[in-house]
């Protein structure tokens, strides 16, 4: 089976279970390839979703000033449907926040069989599995302040936001973003950066764009990096391994407890872009044996 294979099946068959998370889209796509458009359209709604969400968010509003951790608001963009080739993805997206995404997808996660999928905020995350020179790949692991999955490894990432001037965001232009915030890499250090596909966290089921990016620069200059990003906080430490098959696998192995669902679906799609649909198959097999 051949990476084109896979990506026919998924639009034939649907989204495949691959145990801890959904594979809902499988690329690659570059820029260009992948459209957005912005829709003023609002979630939709009825009165048991908002107390939902209302209770969750003020459980989160106390459980933050117990802890002296400043929880905002923000705003996020919501995705409210795709259409998914083997040239393009296509998106549509529209307003959500941070409360809704607490009193949804993260703790009220049931709400999608009770009250419909378009109840839920579902805000777009951005990942990126980063390859550094010497064939290493950088993730992170979490710190304890974050809103959730603390402690645990993590890609570098966010979500995407809203435009100040009405337009859509741009999914490639909020990965280069956040791999400056968060490990102080310059966008001139970045080679193209390919967006591997879209998968969701089975819990929380919130879409998330994944994407491979490879940074001109070793694993010790990062680390010299690092004190220089704005968003530094985000994570505790940096997580190191070889960018090998072998030692992926490894790595998944030793660390499967400690990896978030978007960090696991990373290393997947990043063995299946780099290595092949046969070191997919067997790796992905043998997660789905173990969880």
């Amino acid at each position: 089976m051949t990476f084109l294979d896979i990506q026919v099946d998924l639009q034939a068959q649907g989204p495949q279970d691959c145990g801890r998370f959904i594979l809902e889209v499988l690329g690659p796509y570059r820029r260009g390839q992948l459209r957005v458009r912005w829709s003023d359209q609002p979630r939709p709604s009825c009165e048991p979703v908002e107390r939902f969400i209302e209770s969750a968010w003020r459980r989160r509003l106390e459980q933050a000033a117990a802890e002296n951790i400043h929880l905002w608001d923000g705003r996020l963009c919501r995705l409210i449907e795709y259409g998914a080739g083997a040239e393009a993805l296509d998106m549509v997206l529209g307003p959500t926040s941070f409360r809704d995404f607490v009193g949804t997808n993260l703790h009220n996660a049931h709400l999608r069989y009770s009250h419909g999928c378009d109840v839920m905020a579902n805000p777009v995350g951005v990942s990126a599995m980063v390859s550094a020179e010497g064939r290493y790949l950088v993730l992170g692991r979490r710190s304890e302040s974050v809103a959730y999955h603390a402690g645990r490894i993590h890609p570098i990432g966010g979500c995407l936001e809203p435009s100040t001037d009405g337009q859509a965001p741009d999914p490639f232009d909020c990965i280069i973003e956040e791999i400056g915030q968060e490990l102080g890499i310059a966008a001139e250090l970045l080679q193209p950066i390919t967006c591997l596909g879209m998968v969701r966290d089975k819990h929380i089921h919130q879409p998330e764009l994944m994407f491979d990016a490879t940074v001109t620069c070793t694993v010790e200059a990062i680390r010299r990096l690092l004190p220089t990003a704005s968003g530094r906080d985000e994570h505790a430490d940096l997580v190191v391994l070889r960018d090998h098959p072998a030692a992926v696998v490894d790595f998944i192995e030793r660390h499967l407890a400690e990896l978030t669902p978007v960090a696991l679906a990373g290393l997947l799609l990043h063995g299946l872009w780099r290595w092949g649909s046969g070191w997919f198959a067997s790796t992905r097999g043998y997660v789905r044996g173990v969880v």
